[in-house]
C-alpha cells in the first residue's frame, strides 16, 4: 500500500525543520570563532616588532638601530675632515655645533652637553669640554665625541669608549643657546653656575651650598631634617617656619618660642 499524502507532508515537514536547525546552529558557531579569533595570538616564536601600551608606541628596533648607525656615520665621516688640534673649549664647542646640526638635519634630536669626561666638576665654569647627546629612541641618549669621531656608550657591541661622564653636564637644546652662554656668562664674580642652571653664592672656589646649608669659612654646612643653623654655627631645633628656632631659656610651644 502506498502512504498517505498527509504523511509524506509531515515527514517532509519534520526534514525541513531539522535541515533548517543544522544551518543555524553551524552559522552560530562560524559566526562565534571569526569575533573571537579577529587578533589570533602570536605564536611562542614571535617577536613583536614594537610594544604598544596604551596607545603609546616606543621607536621599532629597526628604526633605533638606523639612528644609531647614523650618528655613528656623521661622526665618522666629520671627524676625516676635521683635526682637533688645540685643547680649546670655543674649538670643541664648534665641532660640537657642526656636529649636532646634520644629526638634526637627519631628523634626530640632539643637544649640546658641557662639562668634564675626564673628571667630576660641580659648576659650568669647570667644564672643558662640549659634545653632542643624540635621542635615538624615545628616552635613550647616546654620547656623540665630535673631536674624536665616535660614539661613547656601556653598550660594547655599539660603541668602543664608555664612560658614564657624557652622561652628565650641562645641556643646550640648540648652538644659539651655547653662544648665548660662552658669549654672556651668565653669573657675576663670586657666584657660579648650578646644575639647575641658576646663580649660586661660591663657597671654596667652584663649589657652593644646597638645601639649607650655609657657607662657613669656605664649606658648607648644615642640619638634619627639623633643625636650624644657627648664627652661633650650631644645629637648634626649628620652632615653627622660616628657620626660626629658640635661642636662651626659651623653648619651643605651639611653634612659638615661650621663656
Amino acid at each position: 500500500m502506498g502512504e498517505s499524502p498527509k504523511k509524506n507532508t509531515d515527514l517532509m515537514c519534520i526534514f525541513s525543520i531539522l535541515f533548517l536547525f543544522v544551518i543555524v546552529i553551524f552559522t552560530a558557531g562560524c559566526t562565534s570563532n571569526v569575533t573571537n579569533n579577529q587578533y589570533p595570538a602570536q605564536s611562542d616564536n614571535a617577536t613583536p616588532a614594537y610594544t604598544q601600551a596604551y596607545g603609546v608606541t616606543t621607536t621599532p628596533e629597526w628604526l633605533r638601530d638606523q639612528n644609531i648607525e647614523t650618528a655613528k656615520t656623521i661622526v665618522e665621516e666629520y671627524h676625516k675632515t676635521h683635526t682637533y688640534s688645540l685643547p680649546d673649549m670655543f674649538v670643541c664647542a664648534q665641532m660640537s655645533q657642526d656636529v649636532w646640526d646634520m644629526v638634526e638635519t637627519r631628523g634626530i634630536n640632539a643637544t649640546i652637553e658641557v662639562g668634564s669626561v675626564d673628571q667630576n666638576i660641580s659648576s659650568i665654569q669647570e667644564a672643558d669640554h662640549a659634545w653632542v647627546l643624540a635621542e635615538v629612541s624615545p628616552g635613550e641618549w647616546i654620547a656623540v665625541e665630535t673631536t674624536a669621531g665616535y660614539l661613547v656608550c656601556a653598550d660594547p657591541g655599539i660603541c668602543a669608549v664608555d664612560n658614564p661622564r657624557y652622561y652628565t653636564g650641562w645641556s643646550f637644546n640648540t648652538p644659539k643657546a651655547l653662544q648665548d652662554y660662552l658669549n654672556n656668562p651668565p653669573c657675576s664674580a663670586g657666584y657660579v653656575l648650578g646644575s639647575d642652571n641658576l646663580c649660586h653664592q661660591s663657597c671654596g672656589g667652584s663649589a657652593y651650598c644646597t638645601g639649607n646649608s650655609v657657607c662657613v669659612n669656605g664649606q658648607c654646612r648644615g642640619c638634619n631634617s627639623g633643625y636650624v643653623f644657627g648664627q652661633d654655627l650650631q644645629c637648634h631645633p626649628a620652632c615653627g617656619g622660616n628657620n626660626t628656632y629658640c635661642t636662651g631659656n626659651s623653648s619651643c610651644v605651639n611653634g612659638e618660642c615661650n621663656g
